[in-house]
């Protein structure tokens, strides 16, 4: 069964160009039910998925959890990204010479 999230996805996919067979395959479903989504027997009110969400044309021969993965491993990047700069800003601050109670540096 293809969630309202993935009929996102075959909507733009399909307004891509891309192949229904390839597009089923993608989620391993059946063509049929990417027909129904083409046709909007299925997931009519859904919005197709905008191009900068949708798996390349290489992705589609790999999978969609491969898809998945990818988009989960991007977003654990940012989230590492994130991480790393707080860090940097932390031993900066570390580094810097203490102050005097006054607010002037030691020398």
């Amino acid at each position: 069964m293809i969630s309202a999230e993935q009929a996102a996805i075959v909507k733009g996919l399909l307004a891509r160009g891309e192949k229904q067979q390839d597009i089923a395959a993608f989620f391993g479903e059946n063509g049929g039910r990417i027909n129904e989504i083409a046709k909007g027997h299925k997931h009519a009110a859904v919005q197709a998925a905008p191009r900068k969400d949708l798996p390349t044309s290489a992705a589609l021969l790999s999978g969609f959890a491969i898809y998945q993965a990818r988009q989960a491993l991007l977003r654990g990047k940012a989230g590492i990204e994130a991480a790393m700069a707080y860090l940097d800003d932390y031993e900066s601050d570390r580094d810097k010479p203490p102050k005097k109670p006054n607010g002037q540096q030691r020398k």
